[in-house]
């Protein structure tokens, strides 16, 4: 017999719009019920480190480099290096949305309502109709997400104000808001929700230690993204180290939660529809010689 935890079930797409969230609660075993696990899973559990790949890739695009990770019909998620003063924007596929997360050093988006700085967490939504570049000193990382359907701040979100009088695009620091946060009664941590559609749901997480609780989630497939730090996660299919600008795809029924000590923040992504691995990805790495899960 093992530690017991509780385990919180959602059974539903985690997000505010369209149908409430079903969760229920139940007690599991850690050495029988996760460790020991002999459950079957449909959808295995992958681990993707693009970020050595971006760097290392030499050929064309100039200084930026962008890769789509994860991928559904309303849904893109990317990396994006940039080892130069100037970044290009050609990869927002027409019509969508785009939200960029700022991963490493600081960067500003300008754009045609004016200019934005982003540091380490910072969020910024582009609607479709604006045009933008990014340009700043050094090398930069950030996570790019395209939506189908426009973005709208979290429902939880500390600080509504954040929507720019007379601008259509929208900038958050979750960093300044954490002091109206507190620690998560049952998980521990300062989690809360950024940005979100009918078709994801993005939150952020700063830990500083292990999650109290398991999560098992049904209805959505669940993708963490390493935002600064190193931090694994320990699921019912094996436990995964994820440093940071690292993606750890989580499908449905799979039992998991952060383990660890080291301060760290992460960015989770819930959609509403499955994932696949983008197939630019898939033969950019086997070109590099990476294994593909």
């Amino acid at each position: 017999m093992g530690t017991k935890y509780k385990e919180v079930n959602t059974l539903s797409f985690i997000g505010n719009v369209g149908p409430k969230t079903e969760r229920v609660w139940k007690e599991v075993d850690e050495e029988e019920d996760i460790t020991g696990s002999k459950e079957k899973h449909e959808r295995a559990c992958q681990l993707i480190a693009p970020l050595k790949l971006l760097q290392q890739d030499l050929s064309g695009d100039g200084d930026t480099k962008q890769l789509p990770i994860f991928v559904n019909d309303d849904v893109r998620m990317d990396l994006q290096y940039c080892r130069g003063a100037t970044g290009r924007n050609g990869h927002r596929p027409a019509g969508f949305s785009e939200t960029q997360i700022q991963v490493q050093n600081q960067r500003v988006t300008k754009t045609s309502e004016g200019d934005f700085a982003l540091e380490e967490g910072d969020v910024l939504v582009v609607p479709p109709n604006v045009s933008h570049e990014n340009s700043g000193e050094g090398p930069m990382t950030r996570l790019i997400v395209y939506t189908r359907a426009p973005m709208q701040i979290g429902h939880t979100y500390p600080v509504k104000e954040s929507v720019i009088p007379n601008k259509q695009c929208t900038l958050l620091k979750p960093k300044t808001v954490l002091d109206k946060i507190d620690e998560g009664a049952a998980s521990g941590g300062k989690h809360f929700e950024l940005v979100e559609n009918a078709d994801i749901m993005i939150e952020t997480t700063h830990r500083s230690d292990a999650q109290k609780i398991y999560h098992r989630g049904f209805g959505q497939d669940e993708i963490a993204f390493q935002l600064s730090g190193q931090r694994a996660t320990r699921t019912s299919q094996g436990d995964y180290m994820l440093d940071t600008a690292d993606f750890l795809l989580i499908p449905p029924g799979t039992s998991h939660r952060n383990i660890g000590d080291m301060a760290t923040i992460r960015i989770i992504l819930y959609t509403r529809k499955p994932v696949r691995l983008a197939d630019e990805y898939i033969e950019r790495a086997k070109r590099a010689g990476q294994p593909v899960p």
